[in-house]
């Protein structure tokens, strides 16, 4: 049983005006609950300026251990009103300067679960840089948080210097991103950037992404497509010292991942047919049943570790029992529950990636981490699967047939099968802009019947060749409809109108450079009187145009859309005929909003078709 600290009288009387409200933490691919951040609040009818003057107050009057003992205590109990509270975790903000008080001893938090019945790995510790304790203090702390089953959390990384050393160091469970590194990331490529480098690095080390500060619907997009793991902040909701405002399901975020189900579909495909299921051990099993779970897969040496909410917490090899296993008197001091109270001992890290991440990126993870024996898969956080080395190398071969198998067998470029996948994707990217182009040749059936199939496809690899060699700009894809018919797709950042004239200016350029080679399959007069005898559908001979191409052209502006990439995909093909009818031989649509950058892009590029 947890002992209670006597607090001094004008503390007991402050504790009065304190209590605790509890803030969401939920998964952002499908708007469920994982756990609440306990918030302390009533700090300003105790007297105090800031929830940090509170605590500065409680360490300079040498009280700071026996309050936030309180404190915790409360915010537990409390906890445990919350209706669904066995299925979530709680965070607990806690001062790292406790442990320089003088009646400090660790173990209170996994004491106080286990007063109140709860599995000690449902609590977590938020710790920061803001005080900074001695490497001894610090290791203590750890070591009896992770001896207990706790988890650690690094709250508010990227706010400061030292994060990293604190990083290194604490081995946490979870880091929580700033809110500096949240605030309008959708607009800042440096931070998405930045936050992209911190998500593969922390997953690397099996490390879970909590992205706090959540505001707009804008930042929780950008943080959910850059693969954190877990959302917090205003956008999914406001603290609330009401547990029944703790719902296990945040619709709003519900109904944005259902728009989003087709979000890696098919690596997830992939994943779910090569992975591996090993039965996974609770992270409180015993040594004789870790034992046994190895021996079931002879050929797979390791478990995964799972909590009592099948979350993954690292791997046990049998490697790592080998001291115990093959020596004289090891399998003794194994099951001497004296020697070994837990199977906790023997867990290592491991990277762990949820299903939706691309394979590209599984691989790389994998790659950076040659001493681990794969990767854990996870589904909405819980354990799903597991993927070693061969079921990655597997996987990414499988997919790599498949991109083959949908590339154009003349052009070698990619069909409408991945067409419709980098639109899909386009679509999504809402920090982005982009132009899109259908390519059509003009009168290319008549061509084909003067001067037969070999030279068509002559036509068609010369048009393929040249948007090779014009189209280069970083982000562009080319694609390959079918016969005649041609895809591109450019993106360009918003903010740089002059961006979009480059675009129009490589149509242009693409246009009058297939027009003047296409002139050599025709004989000299044809191309002085730029036409050629020809037969038409109904068999009538007639003059043709020399053989030319429209182009149907469509500006996809940033931001939230309000239509589909199918209705992206049956805008291009109306505004093809448009194309033909045309004078230019284009026909173009801005799909932006009137605003001063839209309007300036739209006039540019109105100009630059012009021209064509």
């Amino acid at each position: 049983m947890l002992k209670t600290l006597e607090l001094p009288s004008i503390w007991q009387k402050r504790l009065l005006h304190l209590e605790h409200a509890f803030q969401p933490i939920i998964n952002p691919l499908s708007g469920r609950l994982f756990a609440v951040e306990a918030l302390l609040r009533g700090w300003d009818k105790a007297g105090f300026e800031s929830i940090f003057d509170l605590f500065d107050t409680a360490f300079s009057d040498g009280v700071l251990l026996p309050l936030d003992i309180e404190l915790r205590r409360r915010a537990v109990e409390k906890f445990t009103r919350i209706h669904h509270h066995k299925k979530i975790k709680l965070f607990y903000n806690f001062d790292v300067r406790i442990t320089d008080m003088e009646d400090y001893k660790p173990g209170v938090s996994g004491r106080l679960m286990q007063d109140i019945g709860l599995d000690p790995g449902v609590f977590c510790f938020e710790i920061s840089e803001r005080h900074k304790i001695n490497d001894k203090h610090m290791n203590c702390l750890l070591n009896s948080a992770k001896t207990s089953g706790c988890r650690i959390a690094i709250d508010d990384f990227g706010s400061g210097f030292a994060n990293f050393e604190l990083f290194y160091f604490s081995e946490p469970d979870y880091i929580k991103l700033d809110r500096f590194l949240i605030s309008d990331i959708h607009k800042d490529v440096r931070k998405r950037k930045f936050c992209s480098h911190i998500i593969n690095l922390a997953h690397f080390f099996g490390i879970s992404i909590i992205a706090e500060g959540i505001e707009t619907e804008r930042e929780f997009l950008s943080c959910r497509d850059m693969g954190v793991d877990l959302i917090q902040g205003y956008y999914v909701a406001r603290p609330s010292l009401n547990t029944d405002d703790m719902l296990q399901l945040y619709s709003h975020i519900e109904a944005l991942f259902a728009g989003n189900r087709r979000l890696n579909t098919q690596d997830a495909h992939l994943v779910s047919n090569e992975m591996v299921y090993i039965d996974p051990i609770d992270i409180g099993g015993s040594v004789e049943e870790l034992l046994h779970k190895i021996s079931l897969k002879p050929d797979l040496n390791f478990v995964p570790v799972v909590d009592a909410n099948l979350i993954p917490v690292g791997i046990i090899s049998e490697t790592d029992l080998k001291q115990y296993l093959y020596k004289p008197y090891g399998k003794e001091l194994l099951f001497n529950k004296s020697h070994t109270p837990s199977i906790k001992k023997f867990m290592k890290k491991c990277p762990i990636i949820e299903i939706t991440i691309p394979l590209e990126q599984m691989l790389e993870i994998y790659v950076a981490n040659p001493e681990s024996e794969g990767i854990i898969i996870t589904k909405d956080l819980k354990y799903h699967g597991f993927m070693t080395a061969q079921s990655l190398l597997n996987t990414l071969n499988e997919k790599n047939l498949a991109f083959a198998r949908d590339m154009n067998p003349l052009t070698k470029l990619p069909g409408n099968s991945l067409i419709n996948n980098y639109l899909n994707k386009a679509y999504r990217d809402e920090d982005s802009s982009y132009v899109f182009i259908y390519f059509d040749f003009d009168n290319f059936k008549p061509f084909n019947d003067r001067f037969g199939f070999r030279q068509g496809d002559r036509a068609i690899m010369l048009f393929t060749e040249i948007m090779r060699e014009r189209i280069t700009e970083s982000g562009s894809f080319i694609g390959h409809i079918g016969g005649d018919d041609f895809f591109c797709g450019v993106s360009f950042r918003a903010d740089d109108p002059e961006s979009g004239v480059n675009v129009m200016a490589v149509i242009n350029t693409v246009i009058h450079d297939f027009t003047d080679a296409a002139a050599s399959f025709y004989d000299p007069e044809e191309v002085s009187a730029k036409s050629y005898a020809g037969k038409d559908r109904d068999g009538n001979e007639r003059l043709f145009p020399l053989l030319s191409v429209s182009a149907a052209i469509i500006r996809l502006p940033e931001g939230k859309r309000d239509y589909t990439s199918d209705d992206l995909s049956n805008t291009l093909a109306v505004l093809k005929k448009e194309a033909k009818k045309s004078t230019t031989k284009t026909a173009f649509i801005d799909l932006g909003s009137e605003n001063k950058v839209d309007t300036r892009i739209n006039m540019l590029l109105k100009h630059a078709i012009n021209t064509i």
